[in-house]
């Protein structure tokens, strides 16, 4: 119940004080700390340059899913994923991501595994989310989240071929 309390309050939160790498690993660092004086560790790849908006400086990824906590195993994540910050353009994002990768397609896009929740499916189904970066903020058609107490969506049926002759 305190997992979930955190990651929502994470997910949810208004715009984040931090914006730099090292801001963020302080503010994990506090948090783990403020858990039966937890310690903190954060592995090199926690924290990944990217190149996104086409301008320097580099963009910054922060995956908190490879963060560690001696007082609490799951502080950070859970079966939605964990917290992704980006830091790019001088904004921060956070977004609940089970991973993610860089494609080229003119640009570069972000791509971000989601919980089949996120695309009104069950947990375990494929969810992608992609963002590109629209010159004040990073643009997505976000796909909608399942209502709660919903049905997982249904695949269409494949359509009966129309009789020969009409």
């Amino acid at each position: 119940m305190i997992r979930a309390a955190l990651l929502l309050l994470l997910a949810t939160a208004a715009p984040a004080a931090a914006q730099t790498a090292e801001e963020v690993l302080a503010e994990a660092k506090a948090d783990c700390a403020s858990f039966d004086n937890g310690t903190f560790t954060a592995p090199a790849e926690a924290v990944t340059e990217l190149e996104l908006t086409g301008a320097p400086p580099a963009e910054i990824l922060i995956d908190t899913g490879k963060f560690q906590c001696s007082s609490m195993a799951d502080l950070w994540g859970g079966t939605g994923g964990s917290i992704l910050t980006l830091l790019a353009g001088g904004q921060r994002s956070d977004h609940l991501a089970l991973g993610w990768k860089v494609v080229d397609w003119d640009r570069p896009v972000l791509l971000l595994s989601l919980h089949g929740g996120e695309c009104g499916a069950a947990g375990s189904d494929p969810c992608i989310e992609a963002l590109v970066w629209g010159g004040n903020g990073f643009l997505s058609i976000r796909p909608p989240a399942a209502q709660e107490g919903a049905a997982p969506a249904e695949a269409t049926p494949p359509k009966e071929p129309a009789p020969e002759g009409n």
